[in-house]
């Protein structure tokens, strides 16, 4: 992870304008793409995203139940049949693809 004191001091480098972004890279230690990302604004901290494993929604606030569709015992919604019906579109558009290809 970069420091904030680092990000900060390639920005000040680059506005300086007196060095290229593989001297600032090589003087800060970091990746030219870095320098790049920065020097561009698409820099993302990554203390901003989402922890390795955490879930992007709601944890489920009742207990476990059977799944009308599976039968597994899961919190509703059932991931595992949202996943197997995008799974299943997925083979069918493959399988559309290589029809409309022959």
């Amino acid at each position: 992870m970069i420091s904030a004191a680092i990000v900060h001091e390639v920005k000040h480098l680059l506005a300086q304008g007196s060095l290229s972004q593989r001297e600032i890279a090589h003087i800060a230690g970091i990746g030219r793409s870095t320098v790049a990302n920065i020097a561009a604004g698409r820099w993302v901290d990554r203390a901003d995203r989402p922890a390795a494993g955490e879930v992007p929604f709601p944890r489920p606030s009742g207990p476990p139940t059977r799944c009308p569709t599976c039968g597994g015992r899961v919190y509703l919604p059932c991931l595992l049949c949202h996943v197997r019906v995008l799974k299943g579109r997925q083979a069918r558009r493959a399988v559309e693809a290589r029809r409309a290809s022959a």
